[in-house]
């Protein structure tokens, strides 16, 4: 039989993997190699239509099952003739991929493809490149060994040759894919061990759990339950919130009133059962129409000011009354300035 002997040297690439890793991320690229039984077109060898080939290939899997491949393969055609034609092809090819799956598990895909393809044919004079189209339906399986990543591979790919005549072969295929592996999450057998739970002072003990440590808590032992200030004191019914300041004759508060009133918040969160009234006076400067209606749109702004802060307005009333609730009598303008006042009066 005449014919020409060429050879392919294909590059395998592989990955030793450890006993004691128990498991490997996915991996995005991959590498393997195929050995392929070839059906070939009935118009290129009429006397035989077997022939056999090999190809090496890599591909990257994408978002949604998405990728590409890279094959480069060879292919050998027998006519069965003693003074027959041989066909020798050699194809580097690109390839569009979906795959069902993410490749650790049994995972069908298909491509669709073509590239350039160099047909050596006995005689010499009938050489020639030119382009193919091609397409498969094939299958990767889980890894073959418990350890290592090492996979199946079984795909039938239907190949479309232009070279003279446009042959059509059938390619049927096996072979072997290695993942080329990112960062692995690595389990090694921990023996196990008895846990002993060993209570360490802090320093921070709360002995009665009104939720003031008793190293700050100046009134210790309060009974459960009870609502009690920054020192752990039992709150009183009416708290005077000192250092909450309007601009003259407005509602609009001063910047150092916030301070006060972010304390006050913080109090409504720990105690969000509590309802209050926030309460606004005024010395005797001024009438009184005019007192009691300024002491009431002071007092609502404070209210908007918790509201904004996240209390819930429901459990919040606003109410003025003006200069007839003085602290002090109005007899100096130290004592004046004391009635000047906001309040919360807790009602429950």
């Amino acid at each position: 039989m005449q014919g020409k002997l060429r050879h392919v040297s294909l590059l395998a690439i592989g990955c030793a993997v450890a006993p004691t890793i128990a498991a490997q991320e996915a991996a995005n690229s991959y590498v393997g190699v195929l050995g392929s039984y070839v059906r070939a077109d009935s118009d290129r060898t009429p006397d035989s239509n077997r022939g056999g080939g090999a190809a090496v290939y890599y591909g990257r899997m994408g978002e949604r099952g998405l990728g590409f491949e890279v094959q480069l393969s060879a292919d050998g055609f027998e006519t069965g003739a003693d003074a027959g034609t041989d066909f020798y092809r050699y194809i580097l090819g690109g390839d569009l991929v979906y795959s069902m799956g993410d490749r650790t598990s049994w995972t069908p895909f298909g491509l669709i493809g073509g590239g350039l393809s160099y047909n050596d044919v006995f005689p010499n004079d009938l050489d020639g490149y030119d382009f193919f189209l091609n397409a498969a339906i094939g299958i990767v399986t889980p890894p073959l060994f418990q350890t290592g990543q090492i996979r199946g591979r079984a795909e039938v790919r239907y190949v479309h040759d232009n070279f003279r005549d446009r042959y059509g072969d059938i390619r049927a295929s096996l072979g072997l894919e290695i993942p080329l592996f990112g960062p692995s999450r690595v389990a090694f057998d921990v023996p196990t061990t008895e846990t002993k739970i060993v209570e360490v002072p802090t320093g921070l003990r709360d002995s009665d759990g009104d939720g003031v440590i008793d190293e700050r808590d100046l009134c210790p032992d309060t009974p459960p339950g009870t609502r009690v200030d920054g020192d752990g004191c039992p709150l009183d019914s009416v708290i005077d919130l000192r250092g909450v300041t309007f601009e003259l004759d407005s509602e609009r508060l001063r910047p150092d009133a916030e301070t006060i009133l972010e304390w006050a918040v913080e109090l409504m969160e720990r105690y969000p059962d509590m309802e209050v009234e926030i309460a606004g006076h005024t010395c005797d400067l001024g009438s009184a129409p005019y007192n009691l209606s300024l002491s009431q749109r002071r007092a609502q702004s404070v209210v908007d000011f918790m509201v904004n802060s996240g209390v819930e307005r429901q459990r919040l009333t606003a109410r003025g009354y003006g200069l007839t609730e003085p602290a002090l009598p109005n007899t100096s303008e130290a004592n004046r300035e004391r009635n000047r006042r906001v309040e919360m009066r807790i009602l429950n």
